[in-house]
């Protein structure tokens, strides 16, 4: 729904599909550096910075509900077609794959809050190199408007699944120590979901990729081996 806040005249001729482009490449920056937020937090072992995830998450869904606006703005008015309007789709799908995303990181940043100073017992450098490699997902997949390369693409996608090993092993990690330890059940159980929303990041952003692919390279769909890639959708 488009927020009420924002006058019709607002939503006017001036909205373009360049601003469109611009405001989704701030919401993904956005995104992007809320999630490299948190995961400083579990590297630097300070929980106390994931609070500023939290505020920043309004930020984010503001962006999403202009971003949601703006497009439908162009849909009524401009009436695209053709390549234009599988843009401007896209870009409503991307703001709630993004939008997801950064609920996502906020709900980590509570559990991080939550767990405090027992942080440390949370197997860290498996958490920081899955939020890295989540993180660099969503980089590349925020630049999709500009790449052309169909190795650039299988690469994210067999990194998707070196995230999922890696996810798969956390977990055991933590259930295998909350068994031999009851008193790890809290923060084993609270790292749990957060290993969870980490694969789930990573989905939502295969998710961002296959609409950036179908809104804004079309064209790119008969080339090289670009029908094996959205076969793995």
């Amino acid at each position: 729904m488009v927020d009420a806040s924002v006058r019709p005249d607002e939503l006017g001729t001036k909205v373009t599909l360049e601003g469109l482009f611009g405001l989704a490449g701030r919401m993904a920056g956005m995104v992007e550096e809320q999630l490299s937020l948190v995961g400083s937090c579990l590297e630097r072992d300070d929980p106390i910075p994931a609070q500023a995830v939290i505020d920043g998450d309004l930020q984010i869904d503001k962006m999403e509900r202009k971003l949601f606006a703006d497009s439908v703005s162009v849909l009524a008015l401009r009436q695209p077609l053709g390549r234009e309007l599988r843009q401007v789709v896209s870009f409503i799908k991307i703001g709630a794959e993004l939008e997801r995303i950064g609920d996502l990181a906020k709900n980590n940043a509570k559990r991080l809050l939550g767990i405090g100073e027992n942080i440390s017992q949370l197997p860290q450098a498996a958490f920081v190199q899955l939020h890295r490699g989540v993180g660099r997902q969503l980089d590349v997949v925020s630049n999709m408007i500009v790449v052309q390369d169909s190795d650039t693409l299988l690469a994210i996608l067999r990194e998707d699944k070196e995230l999922d090993e890696l996810y798969n092993s956390i977990f055991r990690d933590l259930m295998n120590q909350i068994a031999q330890d009851k008193g790890f059940v809290d923060v084993g159980v609270q790292g749990l979901f957060m290993a969870k929303n980490l694969e789930r990041m990573g989905i939502m952003s295969r998710m961002f990729l296959k609409h950036c692919i179908m809104g804004f390279r079309a064209s790119f769909l008969m080339v090289g081996g670009q029908r094996e890639i959205l076969r793995r959708f």
